[in-house]
């Protein structure tokens, strides 16, 4: 699946080919400087500064976002190859740039008022998360939901403004059975806790996250 050439589509998109060459230009021009940083991505636990900015400017984070906000709408097969290349470089780096690309893809499939939430506000706000659904439980009220819990493995959180969080609906006794829900909550509703000091791949800042009882 490596390689820089998509599914080609050109009835729709007869300039897709060059675009995609076009990004991929730009993430392997910044293979050396990242690798330059890769020491100092272990030493911070998350991605630098620079290379978030520098990811930011080449539009590496929006390549699966829908291009009516701004994204470039690649296939998704995109993940793998730019993940790859940038890969030459740092292990840490790739994998983040993976997660948080792959999450506007996610919200592109949610209604357009949770869309709109974040991409109306900034279409360029990153979104981490957590899909162990056992790690929040959740209850029905009046207009949506109350959700609490404490996730692992939040990949790239101290970089993102909101989260999606999975998470258990049901009832006290589950007497009406139980559901699997995906929520997304802004910075505000949940805590980062600073707890990744992993063996490998120790600069994708996947610390846990915790909620205590929000709205969603």
């Amino acid at each position: 699946m490596a390689g820089i050439s998509p599914p080609a589509n050109p009835s729709s998109e007869p300039d897709y080919d060059d675009n995609y060459a076009a990004m991929m230009a730009r993430a392997r021009a910044l293979v050396p400087q990242l690798r330059e940083r890769a020491a100092r991505t272990e030493e911070l636990r998350r991605l630098p500064p620079e290379t978030e900015k520098d990811f930011h400017a080449a539009g590496l984070f929006r390549i699966l976002q829908p291009r009516r906000v701004g994204g470039s709408e690649f296939d998704y097969v995109a993940l793998v190859d730019f993940a790859e290349a940038i890969a030459m470089a740092d292990a840490s780096a790739a994998w983040t740039l993976a997660n948080l690309a792959s999450h506007h893809w996610m919200l592109g499939m949610f209604e357009s008022q949770a869309q709109d939430a974040v991409w109306s506000k900034d279409a360029t706000a990153l979104i981490a998360s957590s899909f162990v659904f056992p790690s929040g439980r959740a209850r029905k009220v009046e207009g949506g939901y109350r959700l609490q819990g404490h996730w692992p493995f939040s990949s790239g959180v101290d970089c993102c403004d909101w989260n999606m969080l999975a998470g258990i609906v049901s009832s006290d006794d589950e007497a009406d059975g139980i559901e699997y829900r995906i929520f997304l909550l802004p910075r505000e509703d949940y805590r980062v806790i600073d707890m990744w000091n992993a063996a490998g791949l120790k600069g994708t800042g996947s610390n846990d996250v915790a909620v205590d009882d929000v709205f969603v």
